[in-house]
């Protein structure tokens, strides 16, 4: 059991330690995950607003104005799956923190060091992911200082593919470890 909370410690924040201890980490994270989720909502709404009312002819908010809200929306919504990740192992952390060992966390335990690898390794693991982001980020500022970027109106498909693929990363990645977090906990109780 030792080995599988030194992988849960080694998860790598993307947000500054909190030297207070582990209550204090879980409600900050708790903080953290609502107002992240809040910002993403809001800025992805109206990216998806954009793109929808132009469909329908009727420009609510313009996409050739959104640039800012892309920056934003990214800059937020890469950061926020991993404190979501942090809290629920921080928290399986607790559960399992006064158990003894048990007969296969073995092979549980080499599962989760896989997920956390993948975790803290994203420019190795999701190098695709990155690379679109950073080009959509360089076309996003390149329509907010000049505002005639010829190619911003075709970067609705990159946008919408990349929101495609952190949501089915995200889901995949969050069904994986709650998984292998109930088999564990099944065991030690």
């Amino acid at each position: 059991m030792n080995e599988r909370k030194n992988i849960i410690v080694s998860l790598k924040s993307s947000l500054w330690e909190s030297p207070k201890g582990l209550k204090s980490r879980i409600k900050f994270l708790k903080i953290t995950i609502i107002i992240y989720s809040l910002i993403t909502l809001f800025f992805a709404g109206i990216l998806i607003l954009s793109i929808i009312s132009r469909l329908f002819s009727n420009e609510i908010i313009s996409w050739q104005k959104a640039s800012l809200a892309v920056i934003m929306s990214f800059s937020v919504s890469l950061n926020l799956p991993k404190p979501i990740f942090e809290l629920k192992l921080l928290r399986h952390l607790i559960k399992i923190n006064t158990k003894p060992n048990f007969e296969g966390i073995t092979k549980l335990n080499s599962e989760l060091k896989k997920i956390i690898d993948q975790l803290n390794n994203t420019l190795k693991t999701r190098w695709f992911i990155v690379l679109l982001v950073i080009f959509m980020l360089i076309m996003a500022f390149w329509q907010l200082f000049s505002e005639n970027n010829p190619y911003w109106d075709f970067m609705k498909i990159p946008f919408l593919l990349i929101y495609g693929i952190l949501l089915t990363d995200f889901i995949i990645t969050n069904r994986n470890l709650t998984k292998n977090i109930k088999e564990t906990e099944k065991l030690c109780n």
